[in-house]
């Protein structure tokens, strides 16, 4: 699962700077698969944690091993429809097929009862606000850069504009990227911090980001063209994109490792106490070898078939300039980690599609190619039923045999 998660979900960090030539499809899989495991291991617990504890309800009557059964079959379930999509390059949600998984637990076992539609509900809300908000802040972020910035070019003002207010972005990664380490990362408990010192932390590092990128694009632009102002712009974007798109590897680690390694956490739990781990009663921190397995799991998948959905998103769905790619990073990422401290389970597939939407309208909808998002859209749809019918056939197969 974790192998065909990487395969498929890569190309949500990497897919807009490869198809607006940022980079190599080759470098983009390397610094992906380090940064997914890195992601993973500092922030993969909590997601993996909701996913236990709420999608199945708990007045759930199933023995132990019944339920260390329904967790290999929704392993074998996802991990099967997810690898059967990216064979056929469509990015599809591992968090869906996940979630639809459980779902087939529940109802194989308990029937519909068995799962708590309520959390379903609320996760299904965040599937379909995720998206919507990358899309906003996709589509805001490429808006100020044409109307802030862009538009200085005719004041010869451009790259002056470009150095003083494109740290901004840079600045508010980072300055997230430090609070949920620090919130929700594995060190998390062991860092007894009050509120003042997390945000002062926060503020300190947000300030030394942006004053340290904006002496970075100062050497890059030292001798720019102002004629040549919104080239000059876009070349440094392609740069800058490089980091967003690692921003997104490292948010996609953190959120969507939960979909690979919530079932072994889960039958670890089992195999520890004994018993079914119902929601309510307090969790032992996820172990480190487990948060590496999915992070190691994911960074070959994205190695040896990485590139196959790349392509879809990166270059078919719209085209791609070093600009657009930027927003799309940005607002993909910034809306996983969100997520990710919320501790809720979202699609980094929506949210980079939604993105990509985003800035493809900024021209209207005819910038947008909609054939293939309708493609997407149906693949969503009937990601969470067929995941869980296929749990349910392999549950059946797999009690049959044991």
């Amino acid at each position: 699962m974790a192998f065909n998660n990487g395969a498929n979900d890569v190309a949500n960090a990497f897919a807009s700077a490869v198809g607006s030539k940022a980079i190599t499809i080759k470098q983009a899989l390397i610094i992906a698969a380090v940064l997914n495991l890195v992601g993973a291991v500092l922030l993969g617990s909590q997601v993996a944690k909701t996913l236990i504890e709420s999608v199945l309800s708990d007045s759930l009557s199933i023995n132990p091993e019944q339920y260390v059964l329904g967790m290999i079959a929704s392993l074998l379930a996802s991990g099967i429809f997810v690898l059967l999509s990216t064979l056929t390059g469509m990015p599809v949600s591992s968090t869906h097929a996940i979630v639809g998984s459980f779902a087939g637990i529940g109802i194989v076992v308990e029937g519909f009862s068995a799962v708590n539609w309520g959390l379903f509900g609320i996760i299904g809300l965040f599937w379909i606000i995720s998206p919507l908000i990358a899309g906003a802040l996709a589509w805001g972020t490429l808006r100020y850069i044409r109307k802030q910035i862009y538009k200085k070019a005719k004041k010869g003002k451009l790259i002056k504009t470009f150095i003083n207010k494109v740290p901004i972005f840079v600045a508010a990664t980072v300055a997230l990227l430090v609070f949920s380490i620090i919130k929700r990362s594995v060190f998390a408990d062991s860092m007894v911090l009050s509120p003042i010192m997390t945000w002062g932390i926060t503020l300190l590092s947000c300030f030394a980001t942006y004053c340290a990128t904006r002496v970075m694009l100062i050497k890059w632009l030292a001798h720019a063209d102002e004629d040549k102002g919104e080239v000059e712009a876009e070349k440094s974007f392609r740069k800058l994109q490089v980091g967003a798109s690692c921003y997104v590897a490292f948010a996609h680690g953190s959120n969507d490792v939960s979909n690979s390694i919530s079932p072994v956490i889960a039958i670890f739990l089992v195999m520890a106490t004994g018993q079914v781990p119902v929601a309510g009663v307090p969790l032992p921190p996820v172990p480190l070898w487990i948060l590496l397995l999915g992070g190691v799991g994911m960074a070959v998948g994205i190695a040896l078939l990485g590139h196959k959905v790349m392509a879809t998103l990166g270059t078919k769905l719209t085209l791609m300039n070093n600009s657009k790619g930027f927003s799309v990073d940005f607002a993909t990422a910034t809306t996983v980690v969100l997520a990710s401290i919320l501790a809720m389970p979202v699609s980094s597939t929506h949210a980079a599609t939604g993105a990509v939407v985003g800035v493809a309208l900024d021209k209207g909808r005819h910038g947008l190619n909609l054939s293939i998002l309708i493609k997407i859209f149906s693949a969503w749809v009937i990601t969470v039923p067929a995941a869980a019918i296929l749990t349910i056939l392999i549950y059946w197969l797999l009690d049959f045999i044991f």
